[in-house]
């Protein structure tokens, strides 16, 4: 079949093959087209079923969530402890009465209906009930404020008394003290008799009144109705009857001084037996409501119980139902698949025949061209290599036309590198010219650059530094003291040592050398200011022009440095005889650390010879 398409294409251009390819395309996407529309109103279909069953689920959600917050609602009515948290409760339960479940009448959920119903008449019991028990706990919570304003106000008079009391016993110790001292021979021991009593009266009153509250507390405490009882009956009378029977005492003393403390007292006291009688029938009226309360909670949780099993019964429907649903979904589902993978066989067979023909007549040539670009661009061919021509259709044409074009880059290329590699040696010379230039002033030799420059280099890649960059201070290196033509001749030329003054001066030849070429974006330039501005900066920061310190120096200004001193020491000049090798030697280890790089000297020892064989290649004659 492939073999056919291919001998029907043959002699097609690739404007009829492409159109070709367009028209399989649209004879592709109408058969989908089609397929589609049927599975649309297959998914219509599954879409009516998942918000089928989805309804179902949100009714289960629904339900339980009822469930969960009337349970939450009554462990929140069980636990409040007053009357503002109990009406927030409240809000929520009218909340809950508003957003009651409806029954659905879909023909699916005939059964599901039946037991939600049921399950409806239970929430309803369980919200009465909550009803109920909200109306109880408010009871209880009214009577416990109740309870606790008896007992506020009951200690506030037991205060009341003690203070009272306390008075009577001053009064008495006073008047005793003052007869005592007015009377001392004519003592009258009936009346001192009269004061020690009500003194002792006084005490016994404030002691009884101070069991009040021990009983106030033994009251509140208890859980029991006969105890409750039992307390009132033998506790409260025994306390009542002994108070009484003191203020008797207290009054039969007659003595007017003591009455207006008596009549508090005694006023005091019987509210107090007034508020005590009103606290003992709340306590037992507490206890009465508490006791429904718990008949209450103990219903609720019944009916909790009976919702439970239908709730149960409930999701085994909803899961029956739900399987039903699927299966019948499923069984659609399978038919539209079938449908589907036919149409998408057949649509496959005939992508797949206009896929060959068009990568047979379009993607191979145009895949040849490309890794031939590509051998071009990776030098795996040069440009001159021409692109073999197989065909004369649109490709055989382009084929031609790139190696029409080719030909032509490929000259221009070959012109473009010939005046490149002119530039950059006449940049090179003229980089070296200056240098000699600058050293000429200075009584140096053209050799004493050249020297310096291969010094430059051999310690660069003995350092570890690329090749390249180890080319490029080869070729900066020589340009290191080109700031002495800014230096005037008398001080660059003077026979004798310079004094101070002109010594500073000799010293600016680093930065001027550096100010002439900083502006310049060509890298050799580059490193060349970089070479001549920190050549004579130090290891330990003692050199100049700026006092740079260990690796603060760049690494061009720290190998020329090392290569600069040794070519003038190890130099015959015009003026001097070079240094023998043992004072070089011993010159490069007293600098170790202070003015060269330690490393730099350690590589200068190591590669000692090669370095004496650059001097010997590049001597000077004189």
């Amino acid at each position: 079949m492939f073999h056919f398409f291919q001998n029907l294409t043959k002699s097609f251009s690739i404007k009829k093959i492409v159109i070709s390819g367009v028209i399989v395309m649209a004879t592709i996407i109408i058969i989908f087209a089609l397929a589609m529309t049927y599975l649309s109103s297959t998914i219509k279909y599954d879409q009516t079923t998942l918000k089928n069953i989805l309804d179902l689920e949100r009714e289960n959600e629904k339900v339980l969530r009822l469930v969960k917050n009337l349970n939450y609602l009554e462990n929140r009515i069980i636990l409040s402890r007053n009357q503002k948290e109990l009406n927030d409760y409240e809000n929520l339960l009218l909340n809950i009465e508003k957003n009651f479940l409806k029954v659905k009448d879909e023909e699916y959920l005939t059964e599901y209906n039946k037991i939600l119903k049921k399950v409806l008449i239970d929430l309803n019991k369980l919200v009465l009930l909550q009803n109920e028990t909200f109306e109880s706990k408010k009871i209880i919570l009214f009577f416990n404020k109740e309870l606790s304003d008896y007992k506020k106000k009951v200690n506030i008079l037991i205060q009341s008394i003690s203070t009272e009391t306390e008075a009577l016993y001053g009064k008495a110790s006073l008047f005793d003290k003052r007869y005592t001292k007015r009377n001392k021979e004519s003592l009258d021991f009936e009346i001192i008799h009269k004061y020690q009593n009500v003194k002792t009266l006084s005490k016994d009153l404030d002691n009884t009144i101070l069991r009040l509250p021990i009983f106030l507390s033994d009251i509140t405490n208890t859980k029991n109705n006969d105890i409750l009882r039992s307390i009132k009956r033998n506790n409260l009378k025994q306390i009542i009857t002994l108070f009484e029977n003191t203020l008797v005492y207290i009054n039969s003393v007659e003595d007017t001084r003591f009455i207006k403390s008596l009549q508090k007292i005694n006023d005091d006291f019987y509210t107090i037996r007034e508020l005590i009688d009103l606290f003992v029938t709340s306590k037992q009226r507490l206890f009465i409501e508490e006791k429904n309360f718990e008949k209450l909670i103990d219903k609720s949780e019944l009916v909790n119980l009976e919702l439970i099993d239908k709730m149960k019964s409930l999701n085994i429907l909803s899961n029956k139902i739900k399987i039903n649903i699927l299966e019948h979904s499923d069984n659609i589902s399978k038919n539209t698949t079938i449908i589907i993978i036919i149409v998408s066989i057949i649509s496959l067979f005939l992508l797949v025949l206009s896929a060959a023909t068009l990568i047979s007549r379009i993607n191979l040539p145009l895949e040849f061209i490309i890794k031939y670009i590509e051998k071009i661009i990776n030098d795996k061919k040069d440009l001159s290599s021409k692109l073999p021509i197989f065909t004369n259709d649109e490709f055989g044409k382009l084929s031609i036309s790139f190696n029409s074009m080719t030909s032509t880059i490929d000259e221009n290329i070959h012109e473009i590198e010939s005046l490149n590699n002119e530039i950059e040696s006449t940049q090179k010379e003229v980089v070296f010219t200056m240098g000699a230039i600058g050293e000429s002033r200075s009584k140096e030799t053209g050799n004493h650059v050249r020297r310096v420059a291969e010094y430059s280099k051999l310690l660069a890649l003995k350092y570890g530094l690329d090749k390249n960059i180890a080319e490029l201070l080869k070729e900066a290196s020589p340009m290191h003291d080109i700031g002495k033509v800014g230096i005037p001749d008398a001080i660059l030329k003077k026979p004798a040592k310079l004094d101070k003054e002109e010594w500073e001066i000799m010293k600016t030849h680093a930065q001027l050398g550096y100010d002439m070429l900083k502006h310049s974006q060509r890298e050799i330039l580059k490193a060349a200011a970089i070479v001549a501005h920190e050549h004579h900066e130090k290891w330990d920061g003692s050199g100049y022009p700026r006092g740079l310190k260990g690796t603060e120096i760049h690494i061009y200004g720290r190998i020329t440095a090392v290569a600069d001193v040794f070519d003038a020491l190890g130099s015959d000049r015009c003026y001097k005889k070079a240094w023998k090798i043992e004072d070089i030697k011993k010159f490069f280890i007293e600098n170790k650390g202070s003015h060269f790089e330690p490393k730099l000297v350690d590589l200068l020892f190591e590669y000692f010879d090669e370095f004496l064989a650059i001097r010997d290649r590049y001597k000077d004659d004189f």
